[in-house]
């Protein structure tokens, strides 16, 4: 299979209810620059997808749902990465990474 890789940071928050008692304070919002990667299936090696314009079409898909900086609320990593890869699927969509300042993160594949 090819892909074509997208890969940009936005600014976001969110939290996690709940945190275990050692990351209490993961339970209030905090920030991140949050490191998006996705993989974009493709037939075509001649810019079947071009990397600017579906990286735009995936910010604005970000920004008008969740605004600037992002609001993520509660969702986590993983959360974050699967509704992307929902949005994506009709665009080839096969993958998505968030990380949190480009230390840790999530992977979800179809």
């Amino acid at each position: 299979m090819r892909t074509v890789i997208l890969d940009f940071d936005i600014e976001g928050f969110h939290h996690f209810p709940n945190a275990p008692s050692v990351v209490s304070f993961l339970e209030h919002d905090h920030r991140h620059i949050f490191q998006i990667r996705a993989g974009l299936k493709v037939d075509d090696l001649n810019r079947e997808k071009e990397i600017f314009i579906m990286q735009d079409h995936l910010k604005d898909y970000l920004l008008e749902s969740y605004g600037s900086p992002c609001q993520f609320e509660a969702m986590s990593c993983e959360m974050i990465a699967q509704d992307l890869l929902e949005f994506l699927k009709e665009d080839g969509g096969v993958w998505v990474e968030v990380f949190e300042d480009s230390r840790g993160g999530a992977r979800v594949d179809i």
